[in-house]
C-alpha cells in the first residue's frame, strides 16, 4: 500500500498560501508591490472589516494584456526573471510569480486590467483556487485586484485572525511604510469608508510630514552618507526625541522594506550612551546596495534579506548615524566606527539640541495624603500616617545579582513585616535605593519600583471605583499625530477616557487634549500621549480579541502612567519621604514586584549576614 502520495494542486496552493499570506496585511503588501512594479503613479487601497471582508488595490500603472492577466494568476509565472542568474540581479519587488495564485486559492479573487493601447480590459475571477472565469470589460488603464472573504475556505486559518483593529494596524503599517519609501507616488488608504491616508505626490520631507506629523518630521536630522558601493540616506532623530518601542525604526534596501535584527543593533550601537534606558530613536534608513550583494530570496514574503557583507553594512550604518548626529552640532570631531560616542561629545548649543540630560534631579517630592502620590514641591518636610497593627507584604524573591556575593537561594524571600516592628536608619544609596532596617533584618528598596507599584494600584482602584482624579485644561492642548498614532487613538478613545485622558478630534490628525490624570498634569502631556499610543500600538500586535484585549490595553496604559508619575532613579529624597514610601507599602497588601515585574523590596536577615561573615 502506498504511503507517499502526490498532493492535489488545490492542497499545494493552500500550503503555499500559508507561507505567503500570513494575514490581510500580507495581501496588501503583495498587491501594493505589484502596483509599484507596474510603474503606477497613484495607488488606492480600500479595506473592509480589517481586510477579512475586502481588500481592494487599484493602480494606474501600465496594466496587463488579456494573455498576461490569465497567466499572472497561475503558479510561478513571472515577467521578472527567466534564468537562475537573474536572481542575483533583481530590480523589482515581485519575481517568484506565486503571490497571486496563492492569494486566489484562499479567497474570492478578481483581477481586472487594461493596457493603454487597448480599447477594453479583462476580468479574471477565481473562487478558492477553482477554474478562472474570464470576461471582457470596459475600464480605465491600470489594474485593480479585489480579494474578498479571505480564508473563507480555510476556517482553521480564519480563526487565528486577530481583532479587527489589530489587522488594521498591520495594514496601516504596510501602506505607511511604502508611502514613505515612494513619495513620488500618490497613496490613498480607506478603511470601512473612512479615509485614513491621502498622500499626494511630493518629496520625502513633505511625505514624512504627512505621515508622521509636522512636529516630529521637522525635528529629524537628515542623513546622507556613502562610501564605495554602499550609500545610505534617510532621517534619524536627535537623542532627545525617543519612543518606548522600536516601532518607529524602519529599514529599506533598494527601497524594499525589510526586517533585519542586525540593522537594529547597528542603530542602537550608533546611539550608544545617548539614549535613556529602554528608549528608542525614530529612524528611516534607505540603503542602496548593488543587487548582487543582497539576497532577497531567503524568505517566502521577502521581508528578510541576507547581505554578502554583513559587517561592512553594520559598520556603515553606525558611522553614518554618528556622523549625522555630530554634524548637527557643528562638531568637527571624527568618530571611529568602533568607538562609542559619549554624550559629552555633543555640544550643548546644537541647533538640534542633542543633549540628553542624564543628571539626577534635585527636585524634592512630598506625599499628598489625598491621593498617596508624590508631587514636586519646594518644601523639605512631609508627613506620613503610621500604619495600623497588621501584617503586610513587603519583600522580594531572590535576585540573581546578590548571588554573586553569596546571598542566593533562600536568602531573599517573599515575606511579611509586622506593623508593630519599628523600622529605622533610613538612608539613600546612589539616590536610587532606600536602605533601612529592623532589629533583625536589613531591607533594600528601589524607590522607583515601590512608588510605581503604589501608583498602579491606586490608579486601577480609582478606575474600578470611578473615582479617578483628573486635571482639565482651561485651554485644551493641541497635538498633531502621525497617521498610525491617529488610527491607534481612534480605536482606543474609550480606554484612554477610563484612565483620565480625554481627547477630541480637531480635524485630520490633529486632536485636542482636554484632560489628563492629575498625576501627570505638570508633565509634557503631548509627549506622554505619543508614548502611550506607542505602548498601545505594540500591545495591538499581540493582544487577544474580546474583553481580554481591552483589559490588556488598560493595564498596559496604567502601567505606563504609573511609571511616568513615579519618583525616578536619581531623585534625592529626605528621610521623611523615604519613610512615607515604605509606610504606604506596609499599609497596602501589595505584590512584591512593580507592574513591570521588577522587585520592589529585598530583605536580608541578620542571621544570614552573620553566617556570610562567619560570625557564628
Amino acid at each position: 500500500m502506498e504511503i507517499i502520495k502526490l498532493l492535489s494542486s488545490k492542497v499545494i496552493n493552500q500550503i503555499a498560501a500559508g507561507e505567503v499570506v500570513e494575514r490581510p496585511a500580507s495581501v496588501v503588501k503583495e498587491l501594493v508591490e505589484n502596483a509599484l512594479d507596474a510603474k503606477a503613479s497613484f495607488i488606492e487601497i480600500n479595506i473592509l472589516d480589517g481586510g477579512t471582508k475586502l481588500i481592494k488595490v487599484a493602480d494606474n500603472g501600465k496594466g496587463m494584456t488579456p494573455e498576461d492577466a490569465q497567466l499572472a494568476v497561475q503558479k510561478h509565472t513571472t515577467s521578472k526573471i527567466s534564468v537562475v542568474e537573474d536572481l542575483s540581479n533583481l530590480n523589482s519587488f515581485g519575481f517568484r510569480g506565486e503571490a497571486l495564485s496563492s492569494i486566489a486559492s484562499v479567497s474570492q479573487f478578481e483581477l481586472s486590467s487594461r493596457i493603454t493601447e487597448s480599447l477594453s480590459g479583462i476580468s479574471v475571477e477565481i473562487k478558492g483556487g477553482e477554474k478562472p472565469k474570464i470576461i471582457e470589460i470596459g475600464r480605465p488603464p491600470g489594474t485593480t485586484l479585489s480579494v474578498s472573504n479571505l480564508f473563507f475556505n480555510t476556517p482553521a486559518r480564519l480563526k487565528f485572525m486577530k481583532k479587527k483593529s489589530t489587522e488594521e494596524h498591520h495594514i496601516l503599517l504596510v501602506v505607511t511604510t511604502y508611502a514613505m519609501a515612494f513619495p513620488e507616488i500618490g497613496f490613498k488608504l480607506v478603511m470601512d469608508d473612512r479615509e485614513v491616508i491621502n498622500a499626494p505626490t511630493g518629496n520625502f520631507e513633505t511625505r514624512l510630514s504627512h505621515l508622521w506629523g509636522r512636529d516630529l518630521s521637522r525635528n529629524l536630522l537628515p542623513l546622507n552618507w556613502g562610501t564605495g558601493h554602499i550609500k545610505i540616506h534617510g532621517v534619524v532623530s536627535a537623542p532627545t526625541i525617543t519612543r518606548p518601542t522600536r516601532e518607529n525604526m524602519f529599514y529599506f534596501v533598494n527601497k524594499r522594506w525589510i526586517s533585519n535584527p542586525s540593522l537594529g543593533h547597528a542603530v542602537m550601537t550608533a546611539y550608544h550612551t545617548l539614549l535613556p534606558t529602554r528608549r528608542f530613536p525614530t529612524v528611516a534608513l534607505f540603503l542602496e546596495i548593488p543587487p548582487n550583494l543582497v539576497d532577497v530570496n531567503v524568505h517566502p514574503t521577502k521581508k528578510e534579506v541576507k547581505f554578502a557583507n554583513d559587517r561592512e553594512i553594520y559598520d556603515s550604518i553606525v558611522r553614518a548615524i554618528r556622523e549625522s548626529l555630530l554634524s548637527a552640532t557643528g562638531s568637527e570631531s571624527a568618530v571611529s566606527s568602533n568607538q562609542a560616542t559619549n554624550v559629552e561629545d555633543i555640544k550643548s548649543d546644537s541647533p538640534a539640541n542633542l543633549i540628553y540630560s542624564s543628571q539626577p534631579s534635585n527636585s524634592n517630592f512630598a506625599i499628598n495624603e489625598n491621593n498617596q502620590n508624590f508631587e514636586k514641591t519646594s518644601s523639605e518636610t512631609i508627613s506620613y500616617k503610621k500604619s495600623s497593627k497588621q501584617t503586610y507584604l513587603i519583600s522580594s524573591t531572590e535576585h540573581s545579582s546578590f548571588e554573586q556575593f553569596g546571598l542566593g537561594k533562600g536568602t531573599l524571600q517573599a515575606r511579611r513585616i509586622d506593623s508593630e516592628i519599628p523600622l529605622y536608619n533610613f538612608s539613600q544609596l546612589f539616590n536610587t535605593f532606600i536602605v533601612f532596617q529592623s532589629d533583625s533584618e536589613m531591607f533594600i528598596a528601589d524607590q522607583h519600583t515601590v512608588h510605581e507599584r503604589l501608583n498602579y494600584e491606586r490608579l486601577m482602584r480609582a478606575v474600578r471605583e470611578k473615582t479617578l482624579e483628573v486635571q482639565s485644561f482651561l485651554v485644551p492642548q493641541t497635538i498633531e499625530l502621525s497617521t498610525k498614532e491617529a488610527q491607534v487613538l481612534k480605536n482606543n478613545f474609550e480606554t484612554l477616557m477610563e484612565l483620565g485622558v480625554e481627547i477630541a478630534p480637531f480635524g485630520g490628525n490633529t486632536f485636542l487634549i482636554r484632560s489628563v490624570p492629575s498625576d501627570i498634569a505638570g508633565k509634557n502631556v503631548g509627549l506622554l500621549l505619543k508614548d502611550i499610543l506607542d505602548e498601545i500600538s505594540s500591545q495591538e500586535v499581540t493582544a487577544t480579541t474580546g474583553p481580554n484585549r481591552i483589559q490588556q490595553i488598560r493595564e498596559r496604559t496604567a502601567t505606563f502612567l504609573s511609571c511616568r508619575s513615579a519618583v525616578m532613579a536619581g531623585d534625592r529624597l529626605t528621610e521623611e519621604q523615604m519613610r512615607g514610601l515604605i509606610e504606604q507599602m506596609r499599609k497596602s497588601n501589595l505584590p512584591f514586584t512593580c507592574p513591570h515585574g521588577r522587585p520592589t523590596i529585598l530583605a536580608i536577615s541578620l542571621s544570614e549576614l552573620y553566617r556570610r561573615f562567619d560570625r557564628h
